[in-house]
């Protein structure tokens, strides 16, 4: 038998945990299907951004629709519950130690609005939304996809 490794549940109770959202810091910045799965936090007026180096994982990007509210993008963010599982990348602020299976996670700094990616992650200490990874694929450093648990 082939070596078991988790993997993400795609159709799962976890899943049905998303919220409508503004998506964006302004009217003006508009979000499209290529940023849906990355990490977001919420924003100032009730909206959600992309993460920042060091931000705890919020929720994630899970849809993009063609309308907007108040001007500003809108669309569906994942907002997991326990055991709610989501494939990451390992960002460039992970440095020279490799991402290990058990390290908590918060995020790196997100490719652009409009550059299709993961949601990017570094280890880190988060205090209130705890993502710890359940599975490394590849040595753990910058660029290797990961599968994340929030506990």
């Amino acid at each position: 038998m082939a070596d078991f490794a988790f993997q993400v549940l795609t159709h799962s109770p976890e899943r049905l945990n998303v919220i409508s959202s503004k998506l964006g810091p302004d009217a003006a910045t508009k979000y499209t299907d290529k940023d849906k799965r990355k990490a977001v936090k919420l924003g100032p007026v009730g909206n959600h951004v992309l993460c920042v180096a060091d931000d705890e994982l919020e929720g994630f990007i899970d849809s993009v629709e063609a309308a907007t509210s108040g001007g500003f993008s809108f669309g569906g963010v994942a907002r997991g519950n326990r055991g709610f599982r989501v494939e990451a990348k390992v960002g460039a602020g992970q440095g020279a130690t490799a991402m290990k299976v058990g390290d908590f996670v918060v995020a790196d700094a997100q490719a652009a609005i409009g550059t299709p990616s993961l949601p990017l992650v570094k280890t880190g200490a988060p205090e209130t939304h705890k993502y710890r990874v359940m599975t490394v694929r590849g040595t753990g450093l910058a660029g290797d996809t990961v599968v994340l648990e929030l506990l």
